[in-house]
């Protein structure tokens, strides 16, 4: 409301002339505009629309209503500013392949959890519940960067059905939740400084959960030397706030080659932050048990839990056990930050020695849990005429919080060239030590904003040459036998062949062509479009996963237990049709059961989009095992059932059960990548110059899984990622109190994660036909982060855009920084208007 207040305040004040004499043209536009204009005084509050825009957006508004009034009188140019952006009914198509004789693998079905998703019959672990049960709730920071001098819970004990408040001094064990020496310590309760708002300071533990976190808001922290908090990439700059320096990566001479390059370019860019913002947010249930602990953890990483709560009890790990079913999303977030709650669920339930039930809102997972590392990037890069790279170099600065284990801006060793060829590179990474809670991994971590800064550079490159950027991209992609940025020589690159077929099937062409039409012919109203395409590594190494098989007689159906986590990725749909099709057995004899810390001990994190396969390829090893005992009984009984047979195992006493560690390692040429995988978008859209709203009007989208194993499950994961990115790049800010360090966008009041109304309106996926991958599992290639690498395509749309609206003051040919997300302000203010532009004709 406020953003509107000052147009209905000079609508009191002007409104009956103001209307009669735009109808007569008795006052000029430009009068009343300029009496708006100085008329308003916007406040700035933090998390809403800057002064400016506020200013700015109602004078386009008053523009809107004035050219409707004013009718068929204005140049029809003028005249598209009338009204809103018109949306249809949102549409799309898929295209996959399939080989029917190999169902059920390769085969579309649904997940085989969906249906029991879709009803809300699926148990997660917030549903756990019992009569004995306690809950609890963390008390927190209100600041960051300050000392802690005095944690008072008087006034928590007495709020109605509080039990007990837990301090750091209360905690059994080491006070860390990390159980890797090598990492840095993240304290599971504050004890002496706050290093973030919203940093846990005190569990409240109470008879329900309403007590526990009412009594956790009553919680008193005193504190001493409170210093401006540390925020951003350019505040730790400032004040040379670092973690220990990283080693550039040189390959040739970058400088020299820039130097004597016939054209460079220089610039920074800047890229903020995004929320997991999972369904289910974070969750634990800890019960003492007579010799130990028994955890039900929402994590995607049973061993980490499993080390942690053992820390922070003083307990043998062996006593801790760890179990999760499911989980309602994760996207990274529950990697290691999963440990916060697990550990304070533990010492609630330890120090009370009843079950406790920890599961945290919305508002407060968003205040305490880290995010998507934002980025600050310095780049220089030579090239010539026709864009052929010479060299580059950047200064990558990644916004860590308060600790770096997780920092992944090393990535861009890895992915940052993405599928171009440059002899020359110089690359440097800085971790920022900032007042924020420690930044964790978020789907395609490094990688996502490795790609999206090489493509920054390639537009860049583009825009001063005066070419359509995948031209400049198509004359730097790799060929067959190039090295890449880690050193090893490419053996399948498909990218140019991919990208050709898709930009003629696209009908690209003559898109951009429509494009440019459509902005000839509207002022306020411009279009643009973008393409991206993909080069993205897989890697293998440093990955661990179980897979437990048995087989049971009397029937002879099957249950596995995995090393992988289900959270939503179809991880166990994949897993069944594998072991199905690889036993030869239908694929309802088989059943997926849940991640425990006994049959899947010491199993990694299930993430980075490699889980799904590595799994899959423990089970094909414990399959094999299984064969071996079972054919030699089988060959003998050639026309009996699957059922007759494991029965006549069985009677035999042969062992029916078969695990499998699969711990991959390549070496040489083909470390750390096994092999790559390709993808493209095309992305258009159309923008309200006036109003910085936009909508994506159609999206194309073509990737490459390989031999896919599971298609539906697999198109799900493309869309799914495509529609996360889209919202890290077009409207999920962050914004934190500049004092205090404390979120403001902490709910969805502030935070805009993207909705119906955010996806294309035309989307079309495909996956790759007569694809195969002989580095691959059955033949296929990971699919779960690679598409959201592809989703920078939406900012350099918008930019094509912007660029357009530009160009009618004269402003557009000179490149102009974007910083991403572009949200709606953003977009507004890049295109400049003026109220002096706002006019008839």
């Amino acid at each position: 409301m406020q953003l509107f207040s000052p147009v209905l305040i000079c609508g009191l004040k002007q409104s009956t002339t103001t209307t009669t004499r735009l109808t007569t043209r008795a006052l000029p536009i430009s009068g009343a505009l300029k009496i708006l204009h100085d008329e308003i005084k916007a406040d700035d509050v933090p998390a809403e629309a800057t002064p400016a825009y506020k200013q700015s957006l109602s004078c386009s508004l008053f523009y809107k209503f004035a050219l409707e009034i004013v009718g068929n009188s204005a140049n029809s140019r003028f005249r598209s500013a009338v009204g809103s952006l018109s949306r249809p009914i949102s549409s799309g198509t898929q295209d996959f392949p399939t080989n029917a004789s190999n169902y059920p693998l390769t085969q579309p079905i649904p997940k085989l959890e969906s249906l029991v998703q879709c009803t809300g019959e699926a148990k997660y672990i917030s549903d756990t519940d019992s009569g004995t049960m306690l809950y609890a709730a963390f008390a927190v920071a209100e600041r960051g960067n300050a000392d802690i001098v005095k944690i008072d819970s008087t006034d928590a004990m007495k709020y109605p059905g509080v039990v007990k408040v837990l301090t750091a001094m209360d905690i059994p064990g080491v006070n860390n939740i990390n159980p890797n020496a090598n990492v840095d310590q993240e304290e599971a309760l504050a004890s002496a400084k706050a290093l973030f708002a919203g940093q846990p300071v005190a569990v409240v533990v109470g008879s329900s959960q309403t007590a526990a976190e009412e009594g956790a808001k009553l919680v008193k922290v005193t504190y001493a030397n409170a210093q401006t908090p540390i925020l951003t990439c350019r505040d730790a700059i400032d004040a040379k706030s670092f973690f220990p320096s990283i080693p550039d990566m040189v390959i040739g001479d970058a400088p020299t080659a820039i130097k004597n390059a016939p054209s460079r370019v220089k610039g920074v860019l800047e890229i903020g932050s995004q929320m997991h913002f999972y369904m289910e947010t974070q969750a634990a249930v800890c019960t003492p048990t007579d010799d130990g602990m028994d955890v039900e953890s929402g994590t995607q990483w049973v061993d980490w839990v499993q080390g942690g709560v053992a820390q922070c009890l003083g307990v043998k790990k062996n006593l801790i056990n760890v179990s999760v079913k499911r989980i309602g999303g994760a996207y990274g977030g529950k990697i290691s930050r999963g440990n916060i709650i697990a550990c304070g669920a533990a010492l609630a339930a330890h120090a009370v020695n009843k079950p406790v039930k920890m599961f945290q809102s919305l508002w407060d997972s968003a205040k305490m849990i880290g995010k998507r590392n934002p980025y600050y990037v310095e780049y220089e890069a030579g090239f010539d005429a026709n864009g052929k790279l010479a060299g580059i170099i950047t200064n990558v600065y990644a916004n860590c919080g308060q600790t770096a284990t997780e920092s992944p801006v090393s990535a861009v060793t890895l992915w940052g060239d993405n599928g171009y060829n440059c002899p020359n590179w110089k690359v440097s990474m800085t971790n920022c030590k900032t007042n924020l809670p420690a930044n964790t991994w978020t789907r395609a971590p490094g990688s996502t904003e490795s790609i999206f800064f090489i493509e920054y550079i390639m537009e860049h490159i583009a825009q001063t040459l005066g070419k359509p950027s995948i031209d400049v991209k198509r004359a730097n992609f790799y060929k067959n036998g190039d090295r890449t940025i880690t050193g090893q020589p490419l053996k399948d690159f498909t990218l140019a062949e991919l990208t050709d077929s898709f930009l003629t099937s696209a009908s690209y062409r003559q898109r951009l062509q429509d494009a440019a039409t459509f902005n000839l012919n509207n002022r306020w109203r411009k279009r643009g479009i973008s393409v991206t395409p993909m080069k993205y590594g897989s890697t293998w190494n440093g990955n661990n996963f179980n897979c437990f098989i048995s087989i049971f007689h009397s029937g002879g159906t099957v249950a596995v237990s995995h090393g992988g986590v289900e959270m939503g990725q179809g991880i166990n749909t994949k897993v069944a049709q594998v072991v199905a099709y690889e036993l030869g057995i239908p694929l309802d004899l088989v059943s997926i059961k849940p991640n425990f810390s006994l049959t899947n001990a010491n199993a990694n994190s299930t993430g980075g989009s490699v889980t799904s396969e590595l799994v899959s390829l423990a089970a094909i090893n414990c399959c094999s095992q299984l064969k071996a005992r079972i054919d030699p009984i089988k060959n003998t009984m050639p026309n009996a059932s699957w059922s007759d047979i494991i029965e006549a195992c069985f009677v035999k006493t042969i062992d029916l059960s078969a695990r499998s560690w699969i711990a991959p390692k390549t070496t040489g040429d083909d470390a750390p990548v096994n092999y790559n995988t390709y993808g493209v978008t095309c992305t258009e859209v159309e923008l309200d110059v006036l109003t910085g709203e936009h909508q994506i009007t159609r999206m194309d989208v073509i990737h490459d899984c390989g031999e896919s194993m599971s298609p539906l499950v697999d198109v799900g994961q493309i869309e799914g990622a495509i529609v996360m990115g889209l919202g890290y790049y077009t409207s999920e800010e962050l914004v934190y109190e500049k004092t205090t360090g404390a979120l403001v966008t902490y709910s969805t009041w502030k935070y805009k994660p993207p909705t119906t109304k955010d996806i294309p309106i035309d989307f079309r996926v495909q996956i790759l036909q007569n694809s195969s991958n002989p580095s691959g599992v059955l033949r296929s290639k990971l699919v779960a982060e690679p598409p959201l690498c592809m989703t920078c395509s939406v900012v350099f749309a918008l930019r094509e855009a912007i660029k357009a609206a530009r160009d009618e003051i004269s402003q557009g040919h000179d490149w102009f920084q974007i910083n991403a997300p572009m949200t709606v302000e953003k977009v507004q203010q890049y295109c400049l208007p003026d109220i002096a532009q706002f006019t008839y004709n």
